[in-house]
């Protein structure tokens, strides 16, 4: 059962600590290096996961009347079943100012990755990697073109992390979605 989270701090359930780099306190030694590259190997797994549970579930209230029941009843929001929900308060999670709309969805995911990741460039870049596999995992996951919300949700999401990456003096090379 994929458990959708009705708030942020249950979509991060993290101390966001756990990302501050090690080498600023233990030095720049092989040690701190190899604890830095499993930190952003955590990181980026939490991101992908995230992500993909995001737009899978954005995905599947957008889609709420044409999913079959055991579907349906596979996904949760908030504890209970979205089978349970009306199609009315389906459309309404995924309205414009609904949790899973295009606004607030993309701000979960890319505080996500800012918060995890500080000024952290490496992580920043990774972050936003991460989440561009994460949404191909939720394409192939429900097997061909998303909705537009979901595309638009992603657009955003990477906007808000590419501005984070030019305040801190980068760049975002690859800009296609």
């Amino acid at each position: 059962m994929t458990n959708v989270p009705g708030s942020i701090n249950s979509f991060t359930g993290m101390d966001f600590t756990l990302f501050q780099s090690r080498s600023k306190v233990t030095g720049n030694n092989s040690g701190s290096n190899v604890s830095i590259e499993t930190e952003i190997i955590q990181f980026s797994l939490k991101v992908r996961t995230g992500t993909q549970q995001n737009i899978g579930t954005q995905d599947a209230l957008a889609r709420f009347n044409q999913l079959d029941q055991e579907l349906k009843s596979s996904l949760t929001y908030n504890g209970k079943p979205i089978a349970e929900l009306s199609p009315e308060q389906a459309g309404e999670l995924v309205s414009e100012d609904g949790y899973f709309g295009v606004d607030q969805t993309s701000q979960r995911i890319a505080d996500f990755v800012i918060m995890g990741a500080g000024d952290d460039m490496e992580r920043l870049k990774s972050g936003r990697e991460v989440v561009l596999q994460g949404f191909k995992q939720a394409e192939e996951a429900w097997g061909s073109k998303l909705p537009d919300i979901s595309y638009e949700t992603l657009a955003k999401t990477l906007e808000t992390i590419d501005e984070k990456i030019r305040e801190n003096g980068g760049s975002v090379v690859d800009l296609s979605i």
